[in-house]
């Protein structure tokens, strides 16, 4: 089959339809993406550079989401701080009431003979006629403090003793010319040697202030709440009140970083303890009152470390975000179409297109009318 002949202008008429056709693909495609650079075809160098400020923008924006849970953690941490805060006003507004109210008058086992601490237990007058070996035991009803009468031992060495045995909490001491016991709670005292001292060997209950024993248990409430509160205040498995610490990137690729240091917050390391004594005396409620004060203070001293922490990852955020916005800017501004000229470049060649159909139309129809001729 033999080729098609065709004449030198249905050739051009041709190749301008088919160059006016990949034109207005371009100019389709540029108007459509907005952008005038969609390949490295169209500018090496305009395409690699935005694409080079793109990839680091899409960089800066990933650490958003990281800064992001840093600020969640911090605020979490913040508002546990703020909750237990408020208890420890409320556990320093017990303390207040419980002072108001009278202490409890403390138990006493007093004896009825007379003496001093250099009175001499053994022996006959001035002596006390206690045999060595004889004991004398005081307890608070968990713990016993025992002496054993030892040849030559005076009333000083009773006293030393008892209040020399850890945690009874009971008073030895001379009041009245007689030998006394004294405690917030109650005094058990018995032994071969008690009746030398004119003691009975007995228990002497304590009488405890009901309201202040009332204000006691409420203050254990808070106590316990305050613990309660600093390991509930995490988020996404980080808890800056647990002592958990966050490091975060800074920058694209980690030169620029920070470290949160987390504090273990709880009522034992705010140094609260337990209400002692059921706060039956003055000294107990003030002891309670005194480390109230101090934990306010540290948690203070940690709120400040975590609103600076925080000023400079809102700052650095605020930079982040406009960095990333600066590169995006200028990588559209690389690669952007003038959408303007674009859609008058499609018209023109929308219009070209068409004079150029129209001429090829008119070349098909004379060669057609110089056929007809020859026939």
């Amino acid at each position: 089959m033999s080729a098609v002949n065709l004449s030198s202008n249905a050739r051009t008429g041709l190749t301008v339809l088919r160059n006016v056709a990949e034109q207005m693909a371009t100019t389709q495609n540029r108007l459509v993406t907005g952008k005038a650079v969609n390949s490295p075809l169209d500018n090496v160098s305009k395409f690699f550079t935005a694409a080079s400020m793109d990839s680091r923008a899409a960089s800066i924006d990933s650490l958003m989401d990281n800064i992001n849970a840093a600020q969640s953690s911090m605020k979490a941490a913040s508002e546990g701080i703020k909750g237990i805060q408020g208890l420890i006003k409320e556990a320093r507004s017990l303390t207040s009431q419980a002072l108001t109210a009278s202490a409890s008058d403390k138990a006493t086992a007093a004896g009825t003979v007379d003496v001093t601490a250099a009175t001499v237990l053994d022996g006959t007058s001035p002596a006390l006629g206690m045999t060595v070996g004889q004991t004398i035991t005081v307890g608070n009803g968990t713990k016993t403090g025992t002496y054993t009468v030892v040849a030559g031992n005076t009333v000083q060495d009773v006293m030393d003793a008892i209040n020399g045995t850890a945690d009874l909490n009971i008073t030895a001491s001379i009041k009245d010319g007689k030998l006394s016991f004294e405690s917030a709670g109650n005094i058990t005292v018995g032994g071969t040697g008690v009746a030398g001292l004119g003691l009975t060997a007995e228990t002497t209950e304590f009488k405890p202030n009901a309201a202040r024993e009332a204000l006691a248990k409420q203050f254990d409430a808070l106590r316990s709440e305050i613990t309660r509160i600093a390991k509930d205040a995490g988020i996404n498995g980080t808890n800056l009140l647990a002592g958990d610490k966050i490091k975060l990137a800074l920058n694209e690729n980690g030169s620029s970083s920070t470290t949160i240091e987390g504090t273990e917050v709880s009522a034992e390391t705010l140094g609260i303890n337990a209400a002692a004594g059921k706060w039956q005396t003055d000294d107990s409620v003030n002891d309670a009152l005194t480390s109230l004060i101090a934990a306010g203070d540290s948690l203070q001293a940690t709120a400040a470390s975590f609103s600076s922490n925080q000023s400079i990852i809102a700052a650095r955020k605020d930079f982040n975000a406009s960095l990333s916005d600066i590169l995006k800017a200028s990588s559209t501004n690389l690669t952007a179409a003038d959408m303007d000229q674009e859609a008058a470049n499609l018209v023109a060649l929308q219009t070209r297109q068409q004079m150029a159909t129209t001429a090829l139309s008119i070349m098909q129809s004379s060669e057609s009318t110089a056929l007809s001729l020859l026939r």
